[in-house]
């Protein structure tokens, strides 16, 4: 049996994954609990790890310098937006993703915060909580409403079932709309801008990158109506957050629920801390039992695929290219 090193870039991994890992040979080490950036570089430099499972820490490329014997980096989780691809790619390092692992969880999550906006739970409790008793506070009914999804991947799709099933009306506009097929009963929208006009709930469900940073700002938020909900489980940085702060602070639209900001946790004198009516929860869409579970496996059987000779899933591989270089000839 082949024998792997693999580096974790956290203090634990659920057991499906670690088990996988375990009987495949692979000799796992941990960062510790408090471990961060500079533990993690230690480590790199003092093994010739083979793969990394990541976590939350960023990798980039002067932490991929200390370990040149890395072959590939398994994401536990579904964006990869805190591992510089670029540099791994230049160093033949594949990245993947766990892609769908926690599609179910997010989607259901996007979800809880539309309804949680539009029927002002969050208000509700936090009046009860502080001694009153709030009827007159009307909120929206979301059954006839549209939904616009920004992105149609695994989880934007769960939330299209689940708001077709309340009776939301659901339209999606993605730049690869093109390759998914017939999406009927989802409507397609040929451009964002149009999605955007014609949406009661925009929820966002696409990586931040070069192209979709600051995608929704203040000329987008503009073409929202007053009953509008904005709803953010992709990533930070995909929305001016002070752009945002402002028309919610002038109810230009009714709000909005984020579950993931640019800077994570946010600074005090951040806009959208105070605003009754922005919804925010510290980046937890997937934080559930199963999802932690499905994720952690996930990511260990990619990773296993690389250092194996398998073919992994085609839509978990970031940069294909390295495959490619990598490959064999025919």
């Amino acid at each position: 049996m082949a024998s792997f090193e693999v580096l974790v870039t956290h203090s634990y991994l659920d057991q499906p994954g670690l088990g996988l890992l375990e009987d495949a040979g692979c000799r796992v080490q941990f960062l510790s609990a408090d471990g961060g950036r500079a533990e993690m570089e230690r480590r790199l430099a003092e093994t010739a790890f083979d793969g990394v499972i990541s976590r939350i820490i960023p990798i980039n490329g002067a932490a991929l310098d200390h370990c040149p014997s890395l072959r590939v980096i398994s994401r536990a989780a579904a964006g990869y937006d805190n591992v510089d691809v670029p540099a791994a790619t230049a160093r033949g390092i594949v990245v993947l993703t766990a892609v769908g692992a926690n599609a179910q969880s997010v989607a259901e999550y996007a979800i809880g915060l539309m309804l949680t906006v539009a029927r002002n739970i969050a208000r509700h409790n936090t009046a009860i909580q502080a001694g009153g008793w709030e009827r007159f506070r009307l909120g929206l009914e979301l059954r006839g409403r549209r939904l616009g999804l920004v992105g149609y991947g695994r989880i934007a799709r769960g939330v299209a079932r689940i708001a077709l099933a309340m009776g939301m009306k659901v339209s999606a506009w993605s730049p690869n709309l093109d390759k998914a097929g017939d999406i009927a009963p989802v409507e397609r929208v040929a451009t964002l801008r149009e999605l955007i006009a014609q949406s009661d709930v925009l929820s966002l469900h696409v990586p931040l990158n070069d192209r979709t940073r600051n995608m929704i700002g203040a000329e987008e938020l503009a073409l929202l109506g007053r009953e509008a909900i904005l709803v953010n489980t992709g990533r930070g940085g995909l929305v001016d957050e002070a752009a945002l702060a402002e028309v919610l602070r002038a109810e230009r639209i009714w709000g909005a629920g984020i579950d993931v900001l640019t800077a994570e946790p946010p600074a005090p004198d951040h806009p959208l801390l105070g605003l009754p009516n922005a919804i925010l929860s510290p980046h937890v869409g997937a934080a559930t039992t199963v999802a932690r579970a499905a994720t952690a496996e996930t990511a260990a059987r990619h990773l296993l695929d690389i250092l194996l000779g398998r073919t992994p899933p085609a839509d978990a591989v970031v940069n294909p290219a390295v495959l490619t270089r990598s490959a064999p000839p025919g």
